[in-house]
């Protein structure tokens, strides 16, 4: 549950130049100095496909021991959790998320650029004002030509002027980054965004429950 909890605290969403982006983007995940074990690298992540049709966006998350799916809607800040585990599939209801109280992330843009997966990539650091952020800041590589961010409504990457091609977040106290290694720009249905039939909706409680948790 902590590596769900993780992931469901760090959701993006997208908009392009002259348009609003609809399509795939697949990134690549690595966990940069960290001391992790080969059997604990098989319960994390490796890749993590984003699908959106520019009203909401799926977060596609597979790993030895689960499938994971989010679906946002960042219009109305909620996300749905899909889990399939131990042959059970599994809708959480939607979690209502809120802006972060505080001051907003100051984006600092840098003259480094570099290209990821055939766009040209923006270097930012991301602080909020203080001395310690600032000393220390989030670095992010985005992209103009896919539009402007509207994935990040709920953490540091929510005022980025471009869509985030190579970042990083802490999961589980572990540095998480993430690297685009595809863009597709294609037609989604809103089928491929939608909850299947056959996920049956609980509570965290009900599912804490199911698999002998108090």
């Amino acid at each position: 549950m902590a590596v769900i909890t993780a992931i469901m605290l760090s959701t993006p969403v997208d908009a392009q130049k002259g348009g609003t982006f609809k399509g795939i983007i697949t990134y690549d995940v690595t966990y940069p100095g960290m001391n992790i074990e080969p059997s604990q690298m098989a319960n994390l992540p490796q890749k993590v496909i984003l699908t959106t049709n520019g009203e909401l966006v799926k977060f596609d998350i597979a790993m030895t021991s689960m499938n994971q799916s989010m679906i946002i809607n960042p219009e109305a800040k909620t996300t749905t959790l899909l889990l399939e585990m131990m042959g059970n599939k599994v809708m959480l209801k939607p979690k209502k998320g809120d802006v972060p109280a505080g001051k907003e992330p100051e984006v600092k843009i840098t003259p480094e650029t570099k290209e990821i997966a055939g766009y040209l990539c923006k270097r930012a650091e991301i602080s909020f004002g203080d001395e310690k952020s600032k000393a220390d800041p989030v670095v992010v590589f985005f992209s103009e030509e896919l539009g402007s961010n509207k994935l990040f409504y709920d953490n540091e990457y929510r005022t980025l002027p471009g869509i985030p091609l190579e970042f990083t977040y802490k999961m589980q106290g572990r540095n998480m980054h993430m690297v685009a290694k595809t863009v597709e720009k294609t037609r989604v249905s809103s089928k491929d965004l939608a909850v299947p039939s056959e996920y049956q909706e609980m509570t965290p409680e009900q599912l804490r429950q199911m698999f002998g948790g108090n």
